[in-house]
C-alpha cells in the first residue's frame, strides 16, 4: 500500500518544543490491530486508519511498535509539522512533539522493556535536544480537557517511565 503525502495540510511549528506528550494509539484509531501489542509489525493498522479518517499523516511525531521481540520507535511526522489535538490547550499543543506507543493500555500492563526503549531511545534524546526537564513530560490524560481520558492507558505506569528516564539521562 502506498502512502500519499500531502504536507501541504500539515501545519508548520512555529515555536520551540516545550513539551512532550504521551499517547497510546486506541484513542484515535480503532483498528483492532492498533489496540492489542502482539508480536506481528502493526503500523499498517494505523496507515488504514489514516486513510479511513481521510488524515494528512499520523498524528503523532513517533510511535513505538512491537516488531518481532522487541519495540523500536518509529517517526511518522517529522517534528517540523504540528499534531493536531483538539482537547489539549493549543498553548501546550503547538509546543509539544507527541510520542505514541501502539496499543491499548486499558488492555494490558505495558512490559518493562516498552518503558526502557521509549525512555532510552525517544524521551531522553528529546529532553538532551530541546534541553527539557523530565517534568515536561505529560501523558495525554493530563493535558486534555476530556474528564474521562485515560490514554495512555489505565495500566499504563508514569512513575515507572519517569524513573526510567532519569535513569537513562544523557550527559
Amino acid at each position: 500500500m502506498k502512502i500519499k503525502l500531502r504536507p501541504s495540510r500539515l501545519k508548520v511549528r512555529r515555536q520551540s518544543v516545550k513539551w512532550i506528550i504521551v499517547h497510546h494509539t486506541a484513542e484515535m484509531y480503532k483498528q483492532p490491530e492498533t489496540k492489542i501489542d502482539n508480536s506481528k509489525f502493526q503500523m499498517p493498522g494505523l496507515v488504514a486508519g489514516v486513510h479511513i479518517q481521510k488524515q494528512a499523516d499520523i498524528n503523532y511525531h513517533y510511535v513505538i511498535d512491537k516488531i518481532k521481540e522487541d519495540y523500536y520507535p518509529i517517526v511518522t511526522r517529522p517534528i517540523a509539522y504540528l499534531c493536531d489535538w483538539d482537547d489539549i490547550d493549543k498553548n501546550i499543543n503547538n509546543r509539544a512533539v507527541h510520542v505514541a506507543v501502539l496499543g491499548s493500555y486499558d488492555l494490558k500492563i505495558p512490559v518493562t522493556r516498552l518503558y526502557e526503549i521509549l525512555a532510552f531511545r525517544l524521551l531522553n534524546p528529546m529532553l538532551k535536544l530541546f534541553t527539557l526537564a523530565p517534568n515536561k513530560i505529560k501523558l495525554h490524560r493530563d493535558v486534555s480537557d476530556i474528564e474521562d481520558l485515560t490514554c495512555p492507558g489505565d495500566f499504563f505506569n508514569e512513575g515507572k517511565m519517569i524513573t526510567l528516564v532519569r535513569r537513562f539521562v544523557i550527559k
